[in-house]
């Protein structure tokens, strides 16, 4: 904010500061301009008005009038019409202080702790944990807290409080043999069982996501639905698949719905005891709205 003694004072009578009257000054008017006047004013100077407020640029045109407060002149030297500073309301997802980022086998135990949040059958193993960071981290994203330092204060780890674990397949929907561990990958490239391709296809257009992972700890704080709108606007600024599948519980189903997924039915797969729904989002639809 200004300092406002930097500003000639109005009481500063008797004194030649060098300022000469304008050419102009009589169609202009000192004090609180009628509306008409306002208007007349404005216009001169090229500014278009709508219903009494100053129009922004086209990127704009939602602003509600609420967004400027009108001011007496009498008690404060501002002009007639000032923009409200937007109010934010911090949320408890601004407390983590997040960022999200890929990851990689140096955030394997992180992960386990993180799947935690999941009943024992539903868990992705350690060795899944390996298999997938190693094939094909660049499907894979992370959310993590840092908290503010104190000055001095060393810098900590960053903890991962939610995680995305995928891979790709040839098929439209996530399947079992896409969600298991291939027996000899560290020295095979391709395994597959019964004519099935088993785990990570390399030139699969359909991304299946094996895990949408929050810390207990921090549920309820919108990482899910953050880690989520993050991952499909990477994906699809990539341009690296056609579509990405998940399955889901039937409570879930509306959660991603919500992201454009749309539901195709009970799934056939048997992980974890089955159960389960298959969501696809197709990533030629339009991008969601920010």
């Amino acid at each position: 904010m200004s300092d406002q003694s930097e500003y000639p004072s109005e009481s500063m009578h008797g004194q030649d500061n060098g300022l000469r009257p304008l050419s102009n000054a009589d169609d202009l008017c000192l004090g609180n301009p009628s509306n008409s006047e306002l208007s007349r004013i404005m216009s001169r100077a090229g500014i278009s008005l709508a219903n009494g407020f100053p129009l922004d640029d086209d990127d704009d045109d939602d602003e509600d009038a609420d967004d400027y407060v009108a001011v007496d002149q009498d008690e404060a030297d501002q002009p007639y019409w000032f923009r409200r500073a937007p109010a934010h309301v911090r949320t408890k997802l601004d407390e983590l202080h997040p960022f999200v980022q890929l990851l990689s086998t140096s955030n394997v135990e992180d992960c386990v702790k993180v799947e935690a949040a999941f009943p024992e059958q539903e868990r992705c193993s350690h060795d899944k944990f390996i298999y997938r960071l190693t094939r094909c981290p660049e499907l894979s994203l992370g959310l993590f807290t840092l908290p503010i330092l104190a000055e001095g204060e060393p810098k900590p780890r960053p903890q991962l409080v939610g995680h995305i674990i995928a891979t790709r397949t040839s098929e439209p929907l996530v399947t079992d043999y896409s969600m298991k561990l291939p027996a000899n990958w560290q020295n095979e490239r391709w395994s597959y069982e019964d004519g099935q391709a088993v785990g990570h296809e390399e030139g699969g257009s359909t991304i299946a996501i094996h895990s949408l992972a929050v810390d207990p700890v921090h549920q309820g704080k919108q990482v899910g639905s953050t880690l989520m709108k993050s991952y499909i606007h990477r994906i699809r600024e990539a341009q690296i698949a056609e579509r990405i599948a998940i399955i889901a519980h039937d409570h879930l189903v509306p959660f991603y719905e919500s992201f454009g997924f749309v539901s195709h039915g009970p799934s056939a797969c048997q992980f974890g005891g089955g159960g389960w729904v298959d969501m696809v989002l197709e990533l030629g639809s339009e991008p969601l709205d920010e």
